[in-house]
């Protein structure tokens, strides 16, 4: 079963909620637990409850998704096509970025361990997903044959 991964999304989750402190002000466990949650030495796994409000707060299904890949499936959002293609753009950017970036250091010992391919694996999911997403989206425009406005004011650019 593929813990470290769960483990790994839990301390990505804790980092962009901004810490353990932070996130035990929002969750129903303490802050030793989840601690432990992150920790590959420690046996205990974060609950679903946990891991939702967690994710949640993160803005993203890092844990859940680790989960769903645990059993052999993954996610996918309820709301393709509903982007908003700047947005959607840099955030497909940053997610392949990170992959590159675990790629390069997952290399740094010339070999790829099972815990490294997990954390590809989890990365690669995450830009999968936001280029379905993105390619929902433009989907959308081509099949309703409209074009999809990105700011109100043209002038502005496209941010």
């Amino acid at each position: 079963m593929p813990v470290p991964a769960i483990k790994t999304a839990v301390k990505e989750a804790l980092k962009r909620i901004g810490g353990i402190d932070a996130a035990a002000s929002i969750v129903r466990v303490g802050r030793s637990q989840l601690s432990d949650y992150s920790n590959r030495n420690s046996p205990q796994i974060v609950p679903v409850d946990v891991a939702v409000v967690l994710d949640s707060c993160a803005q993203s299904p890092l844990i859940l998704a680790a989960m769903a890949h645990a059993e052999g499936f993954g996610l996918v959002p309820l709301h393709f096509g509903e982007g908003h293609i700047p947005k959607d753009m840099a955030k497909f950017a940053g997610e392949a970025s990170l992959t590159i970036q675990r790629g390069f250091e997952a290399l740094e010992d010339q070999r790829v361990d099972v815990h490294e391919a997990q954390e590809l694996i989890r990365c690669l999911s995450n830009v999968i997903l936001v280029s379905q997403h993105m390619q929902g989206t433009l989907g959308k425009i081509v099949s309703e044959n409209k074009p999809h406005i990105v700011s109100e004011n043209p002038e502005a650019g496209a941010a």
